[in-house]
């Protein structure tokens, strides 16, 4: 029972209480007095009646007509008169006394009086002794009239107090139910403050969560400004700040490799004359260069977060651009600004030569690169600035968006055209089964099941992505309600579902109608699209929590800089992306910036996973490190 709810049961029993002690005091104190009244007029009216029959001269029969006259008046309930040899001359009595009241309430309630006594005598002989005593109904009905009017009088009151104490009790509820917002908050790992509210109490108990909730952001902020300083130092070139060799080629690897390998394009660009301009204008001018050539490829990220740019050697920047980007107007732009950049400090050693080709599912890294540099070869010998394809086609090239958009719908209203592939995931807690569960599409031409790298961007250009993704859904439901061992299903979810309020109303439909399977339901977003759309991912997961069905972010890792931003989420895990885990045993940079990592998100409760774990030695650093869990090629080869 609510807190709130229990102080109106304690304010309206106590109301109740003093209410009937109140009525039943006013009640005792009013029978009290009708007591002791119906005793005196009882012994008045007996005083009265002997005397009467003492100053009579009919003896004993005049007496006997008297007593038995006044009590046919009804107002008597008891006249007896004993002579003085003690026989009774009159004994009349009521047999059965309309009480005036309900038999409940004179129970309750009994008036007992004393009944009036008094001597008759003729001169000095003595006739007698009479016994009056006169009838409580009209004692008891007033009794009961009182009552009614005290209750009718209390219930007003008892009214009045309860609508008092509503307000009071709303009063004191809007600030109640902001703690207890803030402590449910807490609770799922959004750590949010609060308005202090007018109360003296809540004010102190909300003052001091506050307190706690900004100290604990004050450190989780600080601890990510330095671990995003140790991520940096390992994978980021210190002149420019773009990505390193190492891990420009390990996320490469990755696009070619990994579970969501898809089509892409890879651009080199080279400063042709950066020896010579070092040679001629110094080493300082031409680090000046290189930071100004990084900065405009850092501005080209901004635009498209799914970008990355990096520094491969001295001379020689890469592009890693996702499907569906307009590459050769994009690389077009970018010379331009490049040599914007550059010309006034370089003159004439500013040369820049760009080479670029698509890349498809499972393409080698050093045969794209090995074509590229073919590429700025020729563009070489041509002379002069340049943006060139490599004449090799890549692989798939042809196919268009109409021709996908068949694909998809054909394979979405066809049965047994889509399906889940089943990877296993590990937990470092416990052997229960969990499985990673991407869609795959069934290629209808040659049979093949398409990786969803190989269709997810086509879908989310042409507008079928939530189809997909509902679908998906749908069979990840289904395979939960058939195994019932299945301790956690983990879904891939598009960014572009998760703006989309229809997609969000039809997947908590369906969550709602399966119960028995949802808790056991894990949902993954890609970090670059769920910290695009933050609000709508803050939605969601808020969603989701009284469901009992998991949220987090995959890939995740490249925008570190942005995790305070993850701090109201309420997100329950991290999956980090593979490019950091590879050669993870050999790079003392990146396990330094992973174990930050664990501790900023274990401190406000994450879980963290890591993604396309290779070899047994990555898989032992991941555990050594305190990951959560992991899947990848090392792990399925375990189950």
């Amino acid at each position: 029972m609510s807190m709130q709810r229990q102080l109106w049961f304690t304010i309206l029993a106590c109301m109740l209480i003093a209410l009937a002690a109140s009525l039943s005091a006013s009640l005792l104190n009013a029978r009290a007095y009708l007591e002791a009244q119906l005793a005196q007029k009882n012994q008045d009216n007996a005083a009265a009646l002997a005397l009467a029959l003492s100053q009579g001269d009919g003896g004993r029969e005049q007496a006997v007509l008297a007593a038995t006259a006044l009590f046919d008046s009804g107002h008597y309930e008891l006249i007896q008169i004993i002579d003085p040899e003690g026989k009774v001359v009159v004994d009349k009595v009521v047999v059965s006394p309309d009480p005036g009241a309900p038999a409940w309430f004179v129970a309750l309630f009994p008036i007992r009086s004393l009944p009036g006594r008094a001597e008759i005598a003729q001169g000095w002989q003595p006739l007698g002794s009479l016994t009056l005593m006169s009838r409580s109904e009209f004692a008891y009905q007033s009794l009961w009239d009182t009552a009614l009017t005290m209750s009718g009088v209390s219930l007003l009151a008892a009214v009045l107090a309860g609508l008092l104490a509503s307000l009071v009790l709303r009063r004191l509820g809007r600030p109640m139910a902001a703690v207890m917002e803030q402590a449910r908050a807490i609770n799922e790992h959004r750590f949010v403050t609060m308005p202090e509210p007018d109360v003296p109490e809540f004010r102190a108990l909300a003052a001091a969560m506050n307190d706690t909730v900004s100290r604990l952001r004050e450190d989780f902020e600080a601890d990510a400004a330095r671990f995003e300083t140790m991520r940096r130092e390992a994978n980021h070139d210190p002149l420019t700040g773009l990505a390193n060799r190492d891990h420009f080629l390990a996320s490469l690897e990755a696009s070619l490799h990994g579970e969501n390998a898809g089509s892409g394009s890879l651009a080199v660009i080279r400063l042709r004359k950066l020896g010579k301009l070092n040679r001629a204008l110094g080493r300082q001018v031409a680090d000046q260069v290189l930071r100004r050539v990084g900065a405009t490829l850092e501005a080209l990220l901004e635009t498209c977060p799914e970008f990355l740019a990096g520094r491969l050697n001295g001379a020689d920047f890469a592009l890693l651009l996702p499907a569906g980007c307009a590459v050769k107007a994009l690389l077009d732009e970018l010379l331009l600004d490049l040599h914007g950049a550059m010309d006034n400090l370089a003159g004439d050693y500013s040369t820049i030569y760009i080479g670029h080709a698509d890349y498809g599912p499972g393409d080698d890294p050093k045969t794209l690169l090995a074509r590229i540099d073919a590429t700025l070869a020729a563009i070489d010998l041509s002379g002069g600035s340049g943006v060139r394809a490599a004449a090799a086609p890549a692989a798939g090239e042809g196919v268009g968006g109409e021709t996908w958009r068949m694909r998809i719908q054909q394979a979405l209203a066809t049965p047994d055209s889509l399906r889940l592939a089943r990877f296993p995931l590990r937990l470092a807690a416990g052997s229960a089964l969990h499985r990673e569960c991407p869609l795959r599409l069934k290629d209808p031409a040659t049979g093949e099941w398409l990786g969803a790298g190989s269709f997810l961007p086509f879908a989310e250009r042409l507008g079928l992505v939530r189809d997909l993704d509902l679908a998906a859904l749908d069979l990840a439901l289904a395979d939960l309600a058939e195994d019932d061992n299945l301790a956690g299903l983990w879904l891939n979810l598009s960014a572009k579902s998760l703006a989309d309020p229809e997609y969000r109303r039809r997947l908590l439909e369906r969550l709602e109608a399966h119960p028995d399977v949802r808790g056991r339901l894990r949902l993954e977003v890609p970090e670059a699209g769920g910290l695009a759309r933050l609000d709508a991912l803050r939605e969601l997961a808020r969603d989701l929590k009284p469901l009992g069905c998991g949220l987090g972010l995959e890939h995740y890792g490249h925008h570190f800089h942005q995790i305070g931003r993850l701090y109201d989420l309420g997100l329950d895990f991290l999956k980090v992306d593979a490019s950091f885990i590879r050669g993870l045993d050999g790079h003392p940079g990146n396990q330094h910036f992973l174990a930050g990592l664990l501790e900023i998100a274990h401190r406000i409760g994450m879980q963290v996973h890591a993604e396309g774990v290779e070899r047994d030695e990555e898989l032992a650093s991941v555990l050594a490190l305190g990951f959560d869990g992991a899947s990848g090629p090392a792990i399925q080869a375990i189950h």
